[in-house]
């Protein structure tokens, strides 16, 4: 028997299957045949003699030791060489199997390429081999060995990033539809501080950046993972309403601001332009992969020109920031017609609401608004150009169930009313109540309403008594429709107001800094595009600055950057804009207090590059007689100076040094010490 499965190891370690991906392993050489033969299993785990709780045990002192052991494979395939039914075993508490524990150890000891020994893809086609049925046994949380296999080390070079694809592709490969049905999960967890969310999400999540020379590994492995199940790209997390586009564009946008970060003395020293170019690199294939989700087969077309990204990402629920970002870097796109002669424009009214399944679809209620209006934006004659089929986009929205506002039919009718003669508009009641409603028919309206009550208490009429204004100022308002919302309501200052005082209530209302996360996900950008859209609205900038001041601890999780966001620049630029307003001074000081002390030296050297104390002196000096302003500055000014590795500007003591005096003699219990502190840092 032990001959005999001998053969059927050698075969395994061999084999170069075809469906392992893009990337494969050479086949192992004699030498790593030999070595099975020739290592040793430790006597403590040799004497165990159950053969599976043996392999168990033998895997499970791999993972608690601190450092790795490159035999552990060779070690694993000798016990299956000799017990090929040890890999059923399962432990009686943790109910994982020794396929569980496999994977776990890849987390921890990132593969390392050596020779002559049997690699953690060679032992495991091994387990495969002598267990067909390993892959799809679950332990006690639920999970198949795949969740383990997902968890991506952040110090794992491209080469066992490639090794641990090959990996996946193994396991997705020896039960599909098992592995189809983990992919689909929306409570999947591996760290309870950051919440239950989709495989894809926290894959994404756990991958480092890739310097590596496009394409870079980390595509390879989030294509695998995305393949089986590309709708899962916008479904919604459980814990949060953030998702793997919007966390990758993050990512993207802190890259690249890595790539142009000023460093003190000479920029075009070496190390300056190699730091960079690196990250230059990685924001490049951060790029790549967000193409990729955009579109799982782009790989495999004939060329680049075949794939039209804003149709692509119009037609699923895409973050609105990078929407809108994809539109501004090719909007000669929003122009061109696909294979069915449809511009981007079509392609979005057509869109069923929830490409996924209701249960774990994350289409907000204005999401459709944005787009539309996006796209209408950038070209308002698409509203007039008919498909292939001979419809216009108002046809494709009203057929596609679009709401009138939030699904952005309104929008469609405004820009060309001459639609609605092709549509049949007493087969839609829901929509010829608006279209009475939007032509100001109040009398009829008023007596309509009057007579079908109930029937428009669940249609377009509830939708226009309550609309955005009236939505976000709910308290059970749901964040993510607060978010859509404000992003498709952009021109309405008081809409962006009070999603901002929303946000801010949810904010302080949290009970802990998980849950504050995960509002912090996609909220800091909403505020940020508020402020920015608003910067005259001293109402606006007052309320964004509390929020971004109370969701500041996020700072640095999942990509949340106040720096890359504009976060810090939109604050100052407030304090630039409304001198003379002492709440917006009291709050943007605040919130660059808080800024400071919770992102460290970099968000110091941040605010100091944006002017941040020029505006916090023009503060102190413009409201000398104001407790909140003098109070909240000097704080402000503590936490910038308190970190010697900041890199800050010269600090002008000569005209802050009378402003703090000033300030501590004024109002020595509150503003004494810290104007102290501040002063002697001057000094």
């Amino acid at each position: 028997m032990g001959c005999q499965q001998s053969k059927a190891v050698q075969s395994q370690l061999s084999a170069d299957p075809k469906n392992e991906g893009a990337v494969r392993t050479a086949p192992a050489s004699p030498a790593s045949l030999a070595s099975i033969r020739s290592v040793t299993i430790p006597p403590e785990i040799n004497k165990i003699s159950n053969p599976g709780q043996r392999l168990y045990r033998l895997l499970e002192v791999a993972l608690e030791q601190n450092s790795y052991d490159e035999l552990i494979w060779t070690k694993a395939v000798k016990i299956c060489d000799k017990f090929a039914n040890a890999v059923n075993y399962q432990h009686p508490k943790s109910g994982d199997t020794p396929l569980h524990i496999a994977c776990r150890i890849l987390s921890l000891f990132p593969y390392e390429e050596t020779l002559n020994v049997v690699t953690p893809l060679d032992a495991m086609r091994v387990f495969i081999r002598c267990s067909a049925d390993i892959v799809s046994r679950t332990n006690g949380q639920g999970y198949i060995a795949l969740h383990d296999a997902l968890n991506v080390s952040p110090n794992a070079s491209p080469v066992a990033i490639q090794h641990q694809t090959q990996i996946v592709n193994l396991l997705i490969a020896a039960d599909y539809e098992t592995s189809v049905e983990y992919l689909q999960r929306t409570n999947v967890v591996y760290n309870r501080s950051d919440g239950a969310g989709t495989p894809l999400y926290h894959a994404v999540a756990r991958i480092p950046d890739d310097f590596s020379a496009p394409p870079g590994p980390t595509i390879h492995f989030i294509s695998a993972i995305h393949f089986p199940c590309p709708n899962m790209v916008s479904a919604k997390n459980d814990s949060n309403y953030d998702k793997p586009l919007s966390l990758l564009y993050r990512r993207f946008s802190r890259q690249f601001d890595q790539s142009e970060k000023f460093f003190p003395g000479d920029n075009s020293r070496r190390e300056v332009v190699e730091h960079r170019n690196k990250y230059k690199i990685a924001a490049m294939n951060t790029w790549k992969i967000i193409l990729a989700l955009l579109d799982p087969l782009l790989d495999k077309k004939k060329a680049v020109s075949d794939f039209y990204m804003v149709h692509a990402a119009v037609n699923i629920d895409c973050p609105p920031d990078l929407l809108r970002y994809i539109i501004e870097t090719r909007p000669e796109e929003v122009r061109k017609a696909n294979e069915k002669k449809r511009l981007p424009l079509h392609v979005a009214a057509d869109a069923k609401v929830g490409n996924v399944s209701s249960s774990i679809s994350s289409t907000s209620k204005y999401h459709y608004k944005f787009v539309i209006d996006e796209l209408l934006y950038s070209y308002p004659d698409g509203a007039a150009c008919i498909d292939a089929d001979n419809m216009l986009p108002l046809q494709l929205a009203v057929n596609s169930g679009k709401t009138w506002i939030g699904g952005g039919t309104k929008s469609l009718y405004d820009v060309y009313p001459d639609a609605m003669a092709r549509i049949p508009v007493d087969n839609f009641p829901t929509l010829k109540s608006a279209l009475s409603f939007s032509t100001n028919y109040a009398e009829e309206r008023e007596e309509e309403l009057k007579k079908n009550k109930d029937r428009f208490e669940n249609g377009v009429v509830k939708e226009e008594h309550y609309d955005a204004i009236m939505m976000v100022q709910k308290p059970d308002a749901d964040l993510g429709d607060i978010i859509s919302a404000m992003w498709a309501n952009e021109e309405d200052g008081g809409v962006q107001m009070l999603g901002c005082v929303a946000i801010a209530n949810i904010a302080n209302k949290t009970t802990s800094k998980s849950k504050l996360r995960s509002v912090a996900l996609t909220s800091v950008t909403t505020v940020v595009n508020a402020m920015k859209n608003h910067p005259n609205e001293p109402a606006v900038q007052e309320k964004g600055c509390i929020a971004l001041g109370l969701l500041s601890p996020a700072d640095h999780y999942r990509e949340i950057s106040f720096s890359a966001s504009g976060a810090v620049a939109s604050i100052v630029a407030a304090m630039q804009a409304h001198v003379s307003d002492v709440i917006v001074q009291q709050e943007a000081s605040a919130a660059l207090c808080n800024i400071v002390k919770n992102g460290g030296p970099e968000r110091a050297t941040v605010v100091a590059s944006v002017s941040g104390f020029t505006a916090l002196q023009n503060a102190l000096g413009t409201h000398p007689k104001n407790l909140g302003v003098q109070r909240e500055a000097c704080m402000a000014l503590e936490a910038l100076t308190q970190y010697q590795g900041a890199n800050l500007p010269d600090l002008p003591g000569v005209q802050m040094a009378p402003l703090l005096e000033a300030a501590r003699n004024r109002f020595p219990k509150e503003c004494g010490d810290i104007a102290g502190v501040v002063l002697s840092r001057l000094s």
